[in-house]
């Protein structure tokens, strides 16, 4: 499923440019979708028993090479569930035996660790009550199956109702947009993003060390691992970009993304089921994965793995049955939809894809 923010006079982007009524909406159909996935009939019916729920959206502004948010950037959320045939049929694999430079890149964003960290850093706000960040802990992922990226644990899934997880939303997207521009001036010396096909020049390293030092709420691990990131970082030459641009392949894998890039999702480890059911899970997060090279969206962990990877031209087609039972899954969810008079707020919401 895939809930669009449409508006006849604005592409809405993000969570900056959307109103906290259209956002309520989204969560309120979100939470919806929750309720059509405890329902015992539905789990029967579509045979979803063991399968798995990730809610998310992106956010990239990047226009020259692949990204998270396609290129019309209009705001949408997935509601991706992924039946037990599916999740069962995942084998996670170490990232250092993957070959493939992209994929690697793609699958686990090589800042990853690091924008946690920031992320956990720069969150100097109290959170709505029964919300607690998680640190950064890629033995606990590992152990738990948790997707890599910042974890908010949340209260329950009827938070996602409340004024006060708007609230989070858009108090995480304020704290990735300010620190993204604080670190890109401490990099560059300007908080500018450059046009189509251009990057910023790098300062000198040690001016670097000298800007990160004076950001006062970064830990010393950020601080070490950010001028870690400016030792392996180089500047991009017009000749390069030109040749880039002609071989996206190879701009996946090595140009940085054009400005502030990640995916939020709400995620559980709890598998659908009749009961208890999905709605009674105890164990629920807000993931927020920040990239700087991954062009992989909304890629949540599946199947065991800390991150996962669609084969879009290898992997298996859906079959006319398949279709049809999407179908009738897509529809039942949306009469669900048009009874919820919390999902019906903001006007036009939805859509399937």
């Amino acid at each position: 499923m895939m809930l669009l923010v449409a508006d006849r006079q604005t592409v809405h982007t993000g969570i900056g440019d959307t109103a906290d009524q259209t956002l309520a909406a989204l969560l309120a159909a979100a939470h919806t979708h929750v309720r059509y996935l405890s329902q015992p009939d539905t789990v029967r019916r579509f045979d979803l028993a063991g399968g798995q729920l990730v809610i998310g959206f992106n956010h990239d502004r990047t226009l020259d090479r692949d990204n998270g948010q396609w290129w019309d950037k209009a705001m949408h959320w997935h509601l991706n569930v992924w039946p037990r045939h599916v999740r069962t049929a995942v084998r996670p694999r170490r990232l250092a035996d993957i070959p493939d430079t992209t994929v690697r890149r793609s699958l686990v964003d090589p800042c990853a660790y690091l924008a946690h960290q920031i992320m956990a850093d720069a969150l100097r706000v109290p959170l709505p009550g029964g919300c607690r960040v998680l640190g950064p802990d890629p033995a606990r992922d590992a152990a738990r199956g948790l997707p890599v990226g910042l974890k908010v644990r949340l209260p329950r899934w009827s938070f996602t109702t409340t004024p006060a997880c708007v609230d989070l939303l858009r108090t995480l997207h304020r704290t990735a947009e300010s620190s993204y521009t604080v670190l890109r001036e401490a990099f560059t010396g300007s908080p500018d993003l450059c046009s189509v096909w251009r990057r910023p020049a790098l300062l000198p390293s040690a001016e670097v060390h000298e800007r990160l030092a004076a950001i006062d709420w970064l830990s010393p691990t950020a601080r070490r691992d950010l001028l870690r990131l400016r030792l392996i970082l180089r500047d991009v030459s017009d000749r390069e970009l030109s040749l880039l641009a002609g071989h996206r392949d190879v701009a996946n894998r090595c140009l940085t993304l054009g400005g502030l890039s990640y995916n939020l999702a709400f995620v559980t480890p709890d598998l659908i089921a009749a009961t208890p059911t999905l709605a009674d899970t105890e164990e629920l997060y807000l993931v927020m994965q920040l990239k700087l090279i991954s062009y992989v969206g909304h890629s949540p962990a599946v199947g065991g793995a800390v991150a996962s990877l669609i084969d879009r031209h290898h992997g298996p087609t859906l079959t006319d049955a398949d279709r049809r039972v999407r179908r009738d899954f897509q529809h039942s969810y949306l009469r669900e939809l048009t009874r919820d008079p919390a999902s019906a707020t903001a006007e036009p919401i939805g859509g399937t894809a």
